[in-house]
């Protein structure tokens, strides 16, 4: 009974980083209509191509979304991030707890 609450815990935590990933992207993709912003904005651009290869609007990476989303409406971002924080947390307790009990039971067998 207990491991249907966990399975319920993690599709929660899913659904959650699902639609505000999907949310964040698209509040992001207004950094396409924002030539100025480019210059502060596009981080990962700059970062994996060189700082002046943005050209127009084809040239930014999709990451640059999250960052500019992060910076303009960051509450989709922050829920985002706090259920992938989340998921890894909760993945990490459950293998650690049935991980250590698993242990035991080839120890014993």
């Amino acid at each position: 009974m207990k491991f249907v609450l966990y399975i319920v815990q993690f599709g929660t935590a899913a659904i959650l980083f699902l639609f505000s990933a999907l949310a964040s992207w698209y509040q992001g993709s207004g950094l396409l209509n924002d030539p100025w912003e480019w210059k502060y904005s596009a981080k990962f651009t700059t970062l994996l191509y060189g700082a002046d290869s943005i050209k127009d609007a084809g040239d930014i990476s999709q990451l640059d979304f999250f960052v500019y989303a992060a910076k303009h409406t960051p509450t989709t971002v922050v829920l985002m991030a706090g259920s992938f924080i989340y998921i890894i947390g909760l993945a990490c307790w459950l293998l650690f707890k049935y991980g250590k009990r698993r242990k035991k039971d080839v120890r014993t067998a």
